[in-house]
C-alpha cells in the first residue's frame, strides 16, 4: 500500500500520479449523521500523519496543501515521504511534486 494516514476521524483517501506529481484527495466523513443524508455539521479532524511512497519520477521535494494553503514540513526517508497536517474540516488536496 503506497499510503499510511495515522490520526482520528473518517476519511475517504484517493492518491493519484501525474507526470511528474502526486496528488492526495482527502475527504472528511467524520459526522454525527455519518453514512446518513444529509450532511448538517462538519466536524473537523486531526492532527494527521500522512506518509506516501515516493514511485519514480516524483522526487518529494515540494508539497502544496491546495485547500488550506497552509503550511507543513515535507520530510523524505527510505523513499517515503511524510507530513503532518493540522485540521481537515471538509476536504484536503496535497501535491507533492
Amino acid at each position: 500500500m503506497p499510503l499510511a494516514i495515522t490520526g482520528r476521524g473518517l476519511l475517504d483517501a484517493h492518491l493519484y500520479q501525474q507526470p511528474g506529481r502526486l496528488i492526495l484527495h482527502l475527504v472528511n466523513l467524520t459526522n454525527a449523521g455519518t453514512w446518513r443524508q444529509p450532511v448538517d455539521e462538519l466536524i473537523p479532524i486531526g492532527p494527521l500523519q500522512v506518509r506516501v511512497r515516493l514511485p519514480a519520477g516524483v522526487r518529494g521535494k515540494s508539497l502544496r496543501l491546495l485547500v488550506s494553503g497552509q503550511k507543513t514540513r515535507l520530510g523524505v526517508a527510505n523513499g517515503w515521504a511524510q507530513f503532518e497536517l493540522d485540521s481537515v474540516v471538509d476536504h484536503q488536496v496535497a501535491a507533492l511534486g
